[in-house]
């Protein structure tokens, strides 16, 4: 069954992220400390920290984290073909998922616009979001926004594949094309959205209060 963990940034960071640099491989901690912005260095940091601890508890010991990449680059890890991964951190959270199947995950802001839509989604996307109340058209955005780019990271090809080169169905659940292996599963943290793309059944959110 795939696992959802996620990560509150926000008493990170104030540059409490350093604390994590000695318990991260060489090239995270020097990814973190590249960052112009100190913002995004605690979020380079705990992200790299949070996919490490998901992988611990799938079974998979710190020494043993050795990733490649497919030939899309998705990261991959390099002995164990059975697990799969996927991190995302924006603004004030960080989240991964690991699962037996290919996943994607994404959490996002209320961001979205819907002249971005009109430029990147499918038509038929755009022709639901413009029968909406414009009240209610920036919660369906966000929905839309992470519900895809979960769905591009799952398959795991990139960008190779358009945002508009398919259709997600907004419902009480977020849905992809009926004849789609995935789902789509949906939570909220706070306003910020966030889609969990995967064959498997809905985890429940582990939220940590490292």
């Amino acid at each position: 069954m795939a696992k959802l963990y996620v990560l509150d940034l926000r008493p990170w960071l104030d540059g409490k992220w350093r604390e994590l640099l000695p318990l991260l491989p060489e090239a995270r901690q020097k990814k973190a400390l590249a960052c112009r912005r100190d913002a995004d260095g605690a979020r380079t940091a705990c992200a790299g920290w949070l996919l490490q601890y998901a992988l611990i508890q799938a079974g998979v010991p710190q020494e043993a984290q050795i990733f490649t990449e497919n030939p899309w680059g998705k990261p991959l890890l390099r002995d164990r073909a059975d697990l799969h991964f996927s991190l995302s951190h924006s603004g004030t959270w960080a989240v991964c998922a690991v699962g037996a199947s290919p996943l994607g995950v994404d959490v996002e802001p209320p961001r979205c616009t819907i002249a971005m839509a009109r430029r990147f989604f499918h038509p038929l996307e755009i022709e639901a979001l413009e029968r909406l109340k414009p009240e209610a058209q920036p919660d369906a955005l966000g929905r839309l926004w992470t519900a895809k780019e979960a769905y591009l990271k799952a398959l795991g090809r990139g960008l190779t594949q358009p945002l508009n080169s398919f259709a997600v169905t907004l419902t009480p659940e977020a849905t992809l094309l009926d004849r789609s292996p995935y789902r789509l599963h949906e939570y909220r943290l706070g306003d910020y959205f966030l889609c969990l793309c995967t064959p498997e059944a809905r985890p429940e959110m582990a939220l940590l209060s490292k």
